[in-house]
């Protein structure tokens, strides 16, 4: 027959048990954390950059990526992510106005050329100012 006693010693025992289990599986997680970090799967230098974001809707919108050196527009929607353009080399993303803040529309424009400068009229058709 069980005694009082015994019954707490068993519960205290089952109790520190489970607590041993959860501290070593904390400390397991914590130690493949610190692992993964250390030989650069996450952290370290930003490979991916976001230049630039240009929301079409709510739900939709282009995003100016720098991976590597290589410049990208991708189009991100809410069931896909498509590559739209790929640039090779580093754009100068500084306004002749000394701005600090690139703006998509100087880069597209850029990046189209002159021939939406000419006619007096942003790309929607409206008169510019």
């Amino acid at each position: 027959m069980n005694t009082s006693s015994e019954i707490w010693f068993a519960f205290a025992r089952t109790f520190s048990v489970l607590f041993l289990v959860l501290a070593l599986l904390i400390f397991t997680f914590y130690l493949i954390k610190k692992i993964s970090t250390a030989k650069g799967v996450k952290g370290g230098k930003d490979f991916i950059k976001i230049l630039s974001v240009h929301h079409l809707s709510p739900k939709e919108k282009l995003v100016l990526l720098n991976v590597l050196g290589d410049t990208f527009l991708i189009g991100v929607t809410p069931s896909s992510i498509s590559k739209i353009s790929s640039f090779e080399k580093d754009m100068d993303f500084l306004n002749d106005d000394n701005e600090t803040s690139p703006k998509f529309s100087d880069f597209l424009t850029k990046k189209l050329g002159s021939s939406f400068k000419n006619k007096g009229t942003d790309l929607l058709g409206k008169e510019r100012k």
